[in-house]
C-alpha cells in the first residue's frame, strides 16, 4: 500500500429472495477493465457471519488511490416472472430471468465512496 493508497471496504453476499437469490459483487476498474475486488493485489477478503436468508457474505479491503473507480452489480431474479410451482421445482436455476443493476462510485481522499455516473447501464438476462 502506497502513502496515497485509501484503504476501501465493501460487502459481497448472496440472499434468498423472493423467487430466488440475490448477489451483490464488486469490481475495481484498472485501465478497460473490472476486476472483481476479491482478484485485486493485496485484496483481504473475510468471511462473515451468514444471518438468516444469507447464503454467504464476505467483507473484502483493497488498498487503491483516490480517484479509483469501483462497480456495484446487484443481481436479482425479475419480478415480473411467473412460473407454475411443479416447473420451478423441477427446472434449473440456470436461464432463470434476472435483471441487474450497476452502480459505480469513487473513492474519495478520505477512503469513502461517492457515487459517479454510470459506464454500464442495468441489464435484464
Amino acid at each position: 500500500m502506497s502513502p496515497a493508497d485509501r484503504s476501501v471496504e465493501v460487502v459481497e453476499s448472496e440472499r434468498v429472495v423472493a423467487r430466488g437469490t440475490s448477489r451483490t459483487t464488486w469490481f475495481v476498474r484498472r485501465e478497460d477493465e473490472w476486476v472483481n475486488v476479491a482478484q485485486w493485489p493485496g485484496a483481504v477478503a473475510e468471511a462473515r457471519n451468514a444471518g438468516p436468508g444469507t447464503v454467504w457474505e464476505r467483507a473484502v479491503r483493497v488498498a487503491v488511490p483516490a480517484g479509483t473507480e469501483l462497480l456495484r452489480v446487484e443481481t436479482a431474479p425479475r419480478a415480473d416472472t411467473r412460473q407454475d410451482p411443479m416447473k420451478y421445482l423441477r427446472g434449473s436455476s440456470k436461464g432463470r430471468p434476472t435483471t441487474s443493476r450497476r452502480t459505480t462510485f469513487r473513492v474519495k481522499r478520505d477512503g469513502s465512496l461517492e457515487r459517479a455516473p454510470n459506464h454500464a447501464p442495468s441489464r435484464d438476462s
